[in-house]
Parts: C-alpha cells; sequence; structure tokens
C-alpha cells in the first residue's frame, strides 16, 4: 500500500466528487478499463467521493458520458502539479533550490559539540585537543577525520582512557572514559575501626592487638584492633610502666558483628492517581537549526492533565552527512484524577515492598542476614494509612582499615 501511494504521489493524483444515477456502473466500468480508485466514500445518495490517478482523467469523460454521469476535480497532488506550479512561479522554484542547496551546505559542518563522561577531565581541556585535530564548533566535516580527532585527544590527555566522538548532522557528541588510579597501597602502620555500631560475635586477628572480644558492643569509628603492639616486659612485676615503645604495625583482621537494620515503608488505603481518558492530540513540528516550528497541531498543552508522548524522525544521511532537520511528533494523552482504593491487605503489601527497597540499598550484599521482623506500626489514631516496620539483623565484618598518620 505504500508503494502505490508512492507511485501515485509521482505520477500525480486527483480527488474528484462523481454525481449520476448509476454510480455503481460507473466504477465497474473504469475498472473493466484498469483505471484504479481508492479513498471511495459516498457523500450522499448519488455523489461520492473518489481519488484516482491523474493518467486515468481522461479515459473517465468517456466512461461519464457513457453513463450519464458528471465529475468534477477537487484537489490536485503529486510531482506533476508540483512542478507545473514550479514552472509558473519561477521565483518560488529558484527560492526551493536554494533553501536545499543552502540546507545541504550547512549540514556539511558541525554547529554543536556536546562532551559527556568527564569528571576529573575539564571540557575546556578536550575541547582544546579536539581543535589540534582540526575538530570544532563549525568545523566542515570534510577538514577532520573521527579517528585523529580520538587520537589526539588520547595523547593530549593521560587522564583519558577511552575517546569515542560521534557526529549526528550537525551535531557532534564526545564521550570520554576517564582513567581510574587506584589508591597507592598503604603498607604502614594502621588501625582497623568499626564503620557501623553492632554487637561483636567474633575477631580474628591477623596482625596487631585486638582491643574488642565477644560480646562487646561498639560504635561507629571505636578501634577494633589496633596496631600497636606492646611486649611482655611493657610492664614490671610491681605494675610500674617502664620506657618501652610499642612496636607499630599494619592492622590486619576481620571482626564480624551482630548489626541491625530498620526501615519504615506507608501506604495509603485511598490514593489519588492520574488514568487516559482515551482524548488526544497530536502535534507535528519542525526543528531546524535549533528552532521549532509548529507544523500542525495545538501550539500550547492541549489538557491541563495529560501524559506525552514524543517520536523524532531525522533526515536520510549519507556516512557523516545528514540533513539537520528533525520531524518531532508529540502524542498528548488527556488524564484525569481517579480515587484507588486498596485492601487492607494490598496496601499492606504495598507499605511492605516500600521498606524492603529501603533495606536493599542499606544493607550490604556481602552481609550475611540472620532473621528479619515485619511489624504492623500502630498510632492510635484513626487513619487511612498502613505503616510497617522492618527489622533485619545481619552478620558482617564491620572493621575498616585506618593508616596511623
Amino acid at each position: 500500500m505504500f508503494v502505490l501511494k508512492i507511485l501515485a504521489y509521482l505520477f500525480g493524483y486527483v480527488t474528484m466528487v462523481v454525481n449520476g444515477r448509476t454510480l455503481e456502473r460507473f466504477i465497474n466500468l473504469a475498472t473493466r478499463r484498469g483505471i484504479y480508485f481508492w479513498d471511495i466514500r459516498r457523500l450522499d445518495e448519488d455523489r461520492i467521493l473518489i481519488k484516482a490517478r491523474l493518467s486515468g482523467v481522461k479515459p473517465l469523460r468517456h466512461i461519464a458520458r457513457d453513463t450519464g454521469s458528471r465529475f468534477r476535480i477537487e484537489r490536485r497532488f503529486g510531482l506533476p502539479f508540483f512542478l507545473g506550479r514550479a514552472r509558473r512561479r519561477k521565483t518560488l522554484a529558484l527560492g526551493v533550490v536554494f533553501f536545499l542547496t543552502a540546507l545541504y551546505v550547512l549540514s556539511s559542518f558541525v554547529w554543536f559539540v556536546e562532551v559527556e563522561g568527564n569528571v576529573k577531565v575539564g571540557e575546556h581541556e578536550i575541547l582544546q585537543a579536539a581543535r589540534e585535530a582540526g575538530f570544532y564548533r563549525g568545523a566542515p566535516k570534510w577538514r577532520f577525520e573521527v579517528f585523529a580527532v580520538e587520537e589526539k585527544i588520547k595523547e593530549r590527555l593521560p587522564a583519558v582512557a577511552w575517546v569515542g566522538l560521534e557526529i549526528r548532522g550537525t551535531r557532534a557528541l564526545i564521550t570520554v572514559a576517564e582513567k581510574k588510579f587506584l589508591p597507592p597501597d598503604h603498607d604502614g602502620p594502621s588501625d582497623i575501626l568499626a564503620a557501623k555500631a553492632g554487637l561483636v560475635r567474633d575477631v580474628l586477628v591477623l596482625s596487631g592487638q585486638a582491643v574488642v572480644r565477644e560480646g562487646d558492643t561498639v560504635f561507629p569509628g571505636q578501634l577494633l584492633i589496633s596496631g600497636e603492639i606492646w611486649p611482655p616486659e611493657a610492664l614490671d612485676p610491681q605494675g610500674a610502666i617502664l620506657n618501652v615503645e610499642p612496636r607499630l604495625v599494619r592492622a590486619r583482621g576481620i571482626v564480624n558483628a551482630r548489626v541491625w537494620y530498620e526501615a519504615y515503608g506507608e501506604s495509603a488505603l485511598v490514593e489519588h492517581a492520574q488514568r487516559p481518558t482515551g482524548r488526544e492530540e497530536r502535534r507535528v513540528a519542525v526543528r531546524l537549526m535549533g528552532r521549532q516550528v509548529v507544523v500542525s497541531g495545538p501550539r500550547k498543552d492541549p489538557f491541563p492533565s495529560f501524559e506525552a508522548s514524543e517520536t523524532v524522525w531525522t533526515g536520510p544521511g549519507w556516512r557523516n552527512y545528514t540533513l539537520p532537520v528533525e520531524v518531532i511528533t508529540t502524542v498528548f494523552r488527556e488524564t484525569r484524577l481517579h480515587l484507588v482504593r486498596h485492601r487492607r491487605e494490598e496496601a499492606l503489601r504495598l507499605a511492605t515492598e516500600q521498606a524492603r527497597e529501603i533495606l536493599k540499598e542499606r544493607v550490604p550484599p556481602e552481609a550475611e542476614v540472620l532473621q528479619q521482623r515485619v511489624d504492623l506500626v500502630d498510632t492510635g489514631t484513626a487513619e487511612e494509612l498502613i505503616r510497617v516496620r522492618i527489622i533485619v539483623e545481619t552478620l558482617e565484618d564491620i572493621g575498616v582499615e585506618k593508616p596511623r598518620s
């Protein structure tokens, strides 16, 4: 069907209104002679609206005479009519040619450059390195090679591990991936401190001196394993402190502790939600060189409350050359506010899921979950709300190394 429409546009077609009492005979005779009609619509008892190719209009005159019918051409479409109007309006034709030429020339330049992925390396440094390879805002596309620009940026900026240059019409996107330098391995004296509060379950010391033992309650920042090792002769039999220095080492070990996490979730028994009404509006706009013009549809938002979906069509391209034209189609679907009532079981499930999602972010993936408890929170007041509290007990290593200054 799409191919037939393309052919009809290339050879030209018309929309006509046919009058007569024998319209069926008119259509049958035309079909026998190979004249193709489409989009046939009856206007009333003696009139129909049809579309036909331009080449079939002349034979239709004889068919109309034989059937006692008459037809009137309403509109003309297609390339032949466009070229005919162009011949009569030479200035307009020259303007179209000039516009297309200018559009092609402008599409051969890069007018917009974006940089993404950089954190420590400045955007100005990246663009300056690209300029040395002939790439900059306003640069013609035939003046630079994508690979050469990527290599120049990596050569000039050692902190960049990978560079990708993508040309999208008149826009260019430079994507960089920076090198991640590992922190220098600390091999000097250090201590192991508690990263979070917990109840110590067991302590395994590989080097250093344990400061806590099983059953102790610790708090964040508390010393667990010290990097100071005192010799046995540090204290004399009478308890006096001798002038002996401790040996400083890098503390190593595992301190497993029971840690508790708590999260709340809630869900209303009555909620307000937006639902589509079935009404929708479509807007088509053309974006050219950064400016957007609405071709059809509403210029402003058509509904007070709506959901919108957008599709973008870009012109065909060849290699790195694409037309800097985008056709944006936006569909607005009207929505209205509705009340949604949940049963208590459903609200309890939603509140529990909310609390579990919070716990997923807090509990480390390597922690061993010992037990969890879900409690329904009663505030003592009548409210259309279900609240839950989940308490999770885990077993995990809470030690974190801190170098001694």
